[in-house]
């Protein structure tokens, strides 16, 4: 029988067509034509049809590809052209970021922030006692402290819940509703807020005696072991500035002040409500070296944190 000989380039071309249908990185879809095999590469994306790039869809399996199994049952996605129906054609490598899960959905970032968060108790004091450096600096630290969580936090108008011998901490602080870390709304309207009568409105949204509506920036509860409720405020209930003091406008560590606490729970003095929020007994503006401490800011059981809200 004669001999047939084969031109050299055509012999390679045909062993590159061959190697490359076995690459475990190309996706493969139902179609017909080429060498069968159910099944797509590891880790990728699917769609009805061979021949383009897989993009948006959910793989049952298909009819290309050499040596893998397909592994994705879900509806994963990509951006790119949604694989046309052909016959036997080469898929596209698909975008390594997606899961075997089938959804390419960017995780969790731990560190973004609570969700629309407008309100939060601070974790910790000014260290200096009752000095923040007056309503600035108080508000600095909220707007620190919302910073740290995340930048969507920051980007927001945080006020300190302070009053003045010339400005009230109602009128400080928007007009509401406000949330927690945990989307919980604490108060719908500065009315509401400071309705604190017995029965009042605001036991609605702030139940008394609970440790789960006043968190802290990061959603954590005031302490109750030991306990730390006790929240300057210079204030009396309806939000207005306490005959008892406001550390110097929140300037010196000397003096008293009034707080409230934020579980709304405890005993009252001085004319406070032991269920309020904003005013239950007067305090020192030192800086404590222990709680309930004489003369401190701890002196009913507190660390010198602050209320804050987004006025925005």
């Amino acid at each position: 029988m004669p001999r047939i000989c084969l031109p050299s380039s055509l012999l390679f071309a045909l062993v590159v067509s061959a190697c490359s249908s076995d690459s475990e990185s190309t996706t493969g879809a139902g179609g017909s034509g080429g060498t069968a095999e159910t099944g797509v590469g590891a880790n990728q994306p699917g769609a009805g049809g061979a021949g383009a790039a897989a993009s948006s869809g959910s793989n049952a399996g298909g009819t290309e590809g050499m040596d893998t199994i397909g592994l994705n049952q879900g509806g994963g996605t990509q951006a790119g052209t949604p694989a046309a129906a052909g016959t036997g054609g080469v898929a596209a490598v698909a975008d390594a970021g997606n899961s075997d899960a089938g959804s390419d959905q960017a995780p969790v970032d731990a560190g973004s922030g609570p969700p629309g968060m407008t309100f939060f108790v601070t974790s910790r004091g000014s260290g200096n006692g009752g000095n923040f450096g007056g309503l600035a600096g108080a508000d600095q630290l909220c707007e620190t402290l919302a910073a740290a969580v995340s930048p969507a936090l920051s980007a927001r108008t945080w006020r300190a819940y302070l009053s003045t011998s010339t400005e009230s901490a109602r009128d400080r602080i928007g007009t509401g509703p406000w949330r927690n870390a945990a989307g919980v709304v604490i108060g719908t309207s500065v009315a509401q807020l400071h309705d604190q009568a017995a029965g009042g409105a605001s036991q609605q949204t702030w139940p008394l005696n609970n440790p789960t509506i006043a968190l802290d920036e990061r959603g954590n509860q005031v302490p109750q072991q030991p306990l730390v409720h006790d929240i300057l405020t210079g204030s009396i209930a309806n939000g207005t500035v306490s005959p008892l003091g406001t550390c110097g406008d929140w300037t010196q560590n000397t003096g008293t002040t009034s707080n409230g606490h934020s579980n709304r729970a405890g005993q009252a003095t001085n004319g406070g409500v032991a269920s309020s929020w904003n005013f239950s007994h007067v305090t020192g503006c030192a800086e404590p070296t222990a709680n309930f401490q004489q003369g401190t800011v701890s002196q009913g059981g507190g660390r010198g944190s602050i209320y804050c809200f987004a006025a925005d």
